[in-house]
């Protein structure tokens, strides 16, 4: 009977089991059935897709080279590299979450699972199955905060996708949802990523601006504020950087970030007075004292050397970046930055070229090629090289003519004088390898001497030592070059073999040149003798040799005065080095050319000395072809080639204007323009013109160079893209003002007018205006007052009238204005409820307010100057 029960209630439990497992079926739902489906698939395959994530999102920020010499990325960067290290853990991200989706297709985590997998996709940069995955989830899912997240992400895809109208749409559409806290940060941060990429520096904060509030720490505060403070101080608005900065301490950062924000408030620090100063210098001194900043000492000695560098305290600038460079030891970025900073400064500032091609051989040699100027800092040095190539020509060939004219007894003492400072340099050279073989000795990791350092030049007197005489140099250089040949700057310059252990050549103290050795065995007097002979050999003292020495010095004016032109932009320095050709070799085969270019110079600076050089040439090299360019400019359209060679010309400085010639491509340009003026293809050239405006001179020459373009070729097929960019240059101006809040001009003997300020609703406009030309009228009946409404933005219109002719008058209209017989009394409640502000303003201040549309400021700036 027992056994009957039992296997009754068996049965039955069963039959249970059975029927419960069968409601859990993937496609099932109901109660027992969701709890299961969203329990099972939260905690077992979406729990482990969302680990994987947080380990990939993870390795990203860790393998980014945080660059705080730079404005930091709102994202992590990705590249080819780096997604293959990550193709195991995406992969298997896509595999767990493809199994929550297949085993629990109708839980809530679905949606969330969806997103995994578009992530990861766009993660593996396969845009395309990110994109449709995304916008499945936006499609499908009925959860409003899946469907943002979602969205906010294809946004993010589309930005690395570079499709970036496509994410300006997903932005805009975002703007009519109301999302959550953590949704409203992602986008937030999305657009800010988006406006960064663009360099639109003033959408990056706003946005940036409005996301920190609702950071939490863990989120990033930190690092969004440190961003916010970093393009404050780029943009010059010391007082939010600091502001900024002063917040990236209190959201608990990385002890990494904490240094560079104390370390940037140094920098901002408003200096107003003299005590501020050794405020500044005492609280860099703490930082280096700090055991926790040992790792940063290159860079704190760095900023210590562009305070000081701003203070124009130069010498100690340079002896701070010496000592940035020598204590960059694993950061071969600070190292360059040290070693480009002081070439910057020896050229601009000391003007020693040498030293400062030196200094920029030096940054070539550590700098990382993924930085963004490596491009133009290799330019920078190449054209250093060959200026500094130029400069040595004349120095050396006018030093050896000097000396080629001394009599015999004034020239033996010189080149007695350049063998004893040859022998010294030796001497000191020796002082300097023994000092790094000990080093060397002492240390597994030998660390080579900055050479420029003024600490590691042991002479007596700066005046005395070997490089500060130009005669010594002159000698000394011209023996080397027919010793060892015109040799690279490398290190073991004196060995066929390179690969040779620094280590060992540095400890082997005794080891010499093979060539050397016959020289040690002769008597220091016989050595002295040889040497002074072959000084003597190179001087040019016979007339074929003279000339000889002329040519090289005339060749090296011409191509100085070129790179001074083209190369580096300095139009003065090109001024004097042409004319000084001139002027030394009169009958230079470079003549034509260099009068032509002397007359470009002159015309761009707007100096009338160009008609000096343009009738100089039409009169002395009428025949030559830059004569024939100014004297007739359809010289070349005459040739059934001149439209090919035109077209050949732009290609050509387009080239140019691609890798950042500008120079080159603005003389071409302007060489071709005054060819052919009216060829049909004047067009291209003159808007190429105007990009070239846009590179070299600032906003206002660029917008004036596209108007002029408008208004010379109006039936252009290039009009639409002109006014294109003639737009986006407005635009971008208009964000930069409304970025630095608008300057508005302290000068008021000049015309003014007055503004009131409403809102336009029903009929306002024209009751205020005919209430205002009425009180004109009445009061003010002889001065010819003229009304016009015009828009400011969001439904605010100004009432202008105008115009006064001086500051006096404009202020005699405000106080009846706003006295009882005020025109405003007699509107309605309603409008004048509508009706905000009036003031009086000058012209210049009227423009920019309307550019800025920042009327706050200028009340302030009302307030100050006129009440």
């Amino acid at each position: 009977m027992k056994v009957k029960v039992f296997s009754k209630y068996y049965i039955l439990g069963c039959v249970g089991f059975w029927l419960i497992l069968a409601s859990c079926a993937p496609e099932r739902s109901g109660l027992v059935a969701n709890v299961y489906h969203n329990t099972t698939a939260r905690y077992n395959a979406y729990f482990y897709a969302k680990m994987r994530m947080d380990e990939i999102q993870q390795e990203l920020l860790e393998s980014q080279e945080n660059n705080f010499n730079k404005i930091l990325a709102i994202f992590p960067k990705t590249d080819t590299a780096l997604i293959s290290s990550l193709a195991e853990p995406i992969e298997d991200c896509i595999k767990k979450a493809s199994v929550a989706i297949e085993r629990h297709p109708n839980s809530a985590w679905a949606d969330d699972s969806y997103i995994l997998i578009g992530q990861c996709r766009l993660y593996n940069q396969n845009y395309p199955d990110a994109i449709k995955t995304f916008k499945f989830v936006n499609t499908e899912s009925e959860n409003d905060d899946a469907r943002h997240r979602a969205l906010i992400k294809l946004m993010r895809t589309f930005i690395e996708a570079q499709e970036q109208n496509n994410a300006v749409s997903v932005s805009d559409f975002l703007k009519k949802e109301s999302l959550n806290r953590e949704n409203k940060v992602q986008l937030y941060l999305t657009r800010a990523y988006l406006y960064q990429l663009n360099g639109d520096y003033s959408n990056v904060v706003s946005n940036l601006l409005q996301a920190v509030p609702l950071m939490t720490n863990s989120e990033g505060k930190a690092r969004t504020y440190y961003i916010i403070g970093q393009i404050y101080q780029e943009l010059g608005f010391d007082a939010q950087a600091y502001d900024n900065y002063e917040q990236v301490l209190k959201s608990n950062p990385e002890y990494e970030l904490y240094f560079y924000a104390r370390l940037n408030m140094a920098q901002v620090y408003d200096l107003s007075k003299e005590k501020d100063t050794k405020k500044i210098r005492k609280y860099f001194r703490k930082l280096l004292k700090d055991k926790k900043n040992i790792e940063y000492q290159d860079k704190i000695y760095y900023e210590m050397a562009a305070f000081e560098q701003k203070q124009d305290n130069l010498d100690e600038a340079v002896d701070y970046y010496n000592k940035s460079v020598q204590a960059s030891i694993n950061n071969s970025r600070q190292k360059a930055y040290g070693y480009l900073a002081l070439g910057k400064i020896y050229y601009d500032d000391y003007r020693k070229y040498e030293l400062a091609k030196a200094y920029y051989d030096s940054t070539m040699s550590v700098l990382p090629q993924d930085e963004p100027e490596y491009e133009q800092i290799a330019q920078r040095q190449k054209v250093l090289a060959n200026f500094v190539e130029q400069l040595n020509t004349i120095q050396e060939q006018d030093s050896l003519l000097a000396l080629a004219e001394m009599d015999s007894t004034e020239l033996d003492a010189i080149l007695d004088d350049v063998i004893r400072e040859q022998e010294r340099a030796r001497q000191e050279e020796e002082k300097v390898q023994r000092r790094q073989a000990r080093r060397n000795r002492n240390t597994s990791f030998p660390e080579a001497d900055n050479p420029f350092d003024r600490q590691n030049q042991e002479t007596d007197e700066e005046e005395s030592w070997y490089f500060y005489s130009p005669a010594a140099m002159s000698m000394g250089r011209t023996a080397f070059v027919r010793k060892w040949g015109n040799r690279p700057l490398e290190d073991n310059w004196r060995r066929s073999d390179k690969s040779i252990d620094a280590n060992f050549a540095a400890n082997d103290v005794d080891t010499v040149a093979v060539d050397d050795v016959a020289v040690e065995k002769q008597t220091p007097e016989a050595l002295a003798a040889a040497e002074k002979q072959a000084l003597y050999a190179d001087i040019p003292f016979t007339k074929e040799q003279k000339q000889d020495a002329l040519m090289l010095i005339e060749t090296a004016y011409y191509k100085l005065g070129g790179i001074y032109d083209f190369d580096l932009n300095e139009k003065q320095n090109a001024i004097e080095t042409f004319e000084t050709l001139l002027s030394r070799f009169p009958r230079s085969e470079h003549k034509p050319e260099v009068l032509y270019q002397l007359y470009l110079i002159y015309k761009e600076l707007n100096d009338n000395t160009s008609v000096k050089y343009k009738n100089q040439l039409l009169e002395e090299f009428p025949e030559s072809l830059y004569a024939k360019i100014l004297a007739n400019p359809n010289y070349r359209q005459e040739s059934n080639l001149a439209s090919e060679r035109m077209k050949q010309i732009y290609k050509e400085a387009y080239q140019l204007y691609e890798k950042g010639e500008y120079a080159k491509a603005e003389q071409l340009v302007s060489a071709s323009m005054l060819e052919n003026p009216d060829n049909s293809f004047a067009d291209n050239m003159a808007l190429l013109r105007a990009l070239i405006t846009g590179k070299r001179e600032n906003a206002d020459q660029y917008q004036l160079a596209l108007q002029n373009f408008l208004e010379k070729y109006p039936e252009s097929d290039l009009q639409e893209y002109a006014t294109q960019l003639l737009e986006n240059a407005r635009n971008f101006d208009t964000k930069l003002a409304a970025l630095k809040g608008a300057q508005y001009i302290p000068e008021f003997k000049e015309r003014h007018s007055f503004i009131v300020l409403y809102k336009n609703v029903k009929n306002l406009s024209s009751t205020l205006s005919k209430a205002i030309d009425t009180f004109n009228k009445v009061h003010f009946p002889g001065q010819k007052l003229t009304t016009a409404n015009l828009m400011l933005e969001n439904g605010r219109v100004m009432v202008l009238v105008e115009d006064f002719p001086d500051m006096a008058t404009a202020q005699e209209y405000y106080r009846k204005f706003n006295s009882d017989i005020s025109p405003i009394e007699e509107l309605s409640p309603e409008f004048r409820e509508n009706v905000n502000q009036n003031f009086v303003i000058t012209e210049d201040n009227l423009n920019i307010l309307y550019k800025t549309k920042d009327i706050e400021n200028y009340l302030r700036f009302f307030e100050k100057n006129y009440m």
